[in-house]
């Protein structure tokens, strides 16, 4: 009997701002409870006034955080989202192969349309699915989750809804088996 390859890539799947993020978050929190290395980057919400102003970039690996992204506003302006270099140079350093080398956990928020159209951080991906020992997780959209699945139908790969409670336990439970996999135990 042929043994099933491990999820190399978990598509952590919710509506637009039902807390995947913060999802993401209690993964990584517990993970490194749990003794795994966790790397990559989180965009947690900014909010004034209870409206969503802006996004951060956080660094998993070291806690650093930078000005992701900030909704224009005024007379003239849309309400579309402007990217900060800072962040994105952040973003990119925390998707690194060297940021990421001994990670067991590698957390990718968010993967959304500029991925899907090659942006983003689509090359930090590509290039970390390619390379990588580690579980990558993508926090993505539930409505782009289909099109990322047909993006990466050459990895294994596992789809779980980043608010509900048992997806952390599926998480954990793959990072161990993974664990045991690549130490040759049963």
């Amino acid at each position: 009997m042929k043994k099933s390859k491990p999820n190399k890539l978990i598509l952590w799947v919710g509506e637009k701002h039902s807390g995947k993020t913060a999802g993401a978050a209690d993964l990584a929190r517990i993970a490194r409870a749990e003794g795994f290395n966790v790397a990559g980057l989180l965009a947690p919400s900014l909010y004034c006034d209870g409206r969503l102003i802006g996004f951060d970039a956080l660094d998993l690996k070291n806690d650093k955080r930078a000005p992701l992204a900030r909704r224009q506003t005024g007379p003239g302006k849309s309400q579309r989202f402007t990217f900060i270099t800072d962040g994105l140079k952040l973003g990119n350093a925390a998707l690194s192969a060297e940021a990421t080398k001994s990670a067991d956990l590698i957390i990718v928020d968010e993967f959304g349309p500029s991925e899907l159209n090659g942006d983003g951080w689509r090359k930090n991906v590509d290039s970390l699915l390619a390379s990588s020992s580690a579980l990558i997780l993508l926090v993505v959209r539930l409505e782009l989750a289909d099109e990322v699945r047909q993006l990466y139908a050459d990895f294994p790969c596992r789809k779980l809804a980043a608010t509900q409670p048992g997806s952390i336990n599926d998480c954990l439970s793959m990072l161990k088996d993974r664990r045991r996999s690549l130490q040759g135990i049963k």
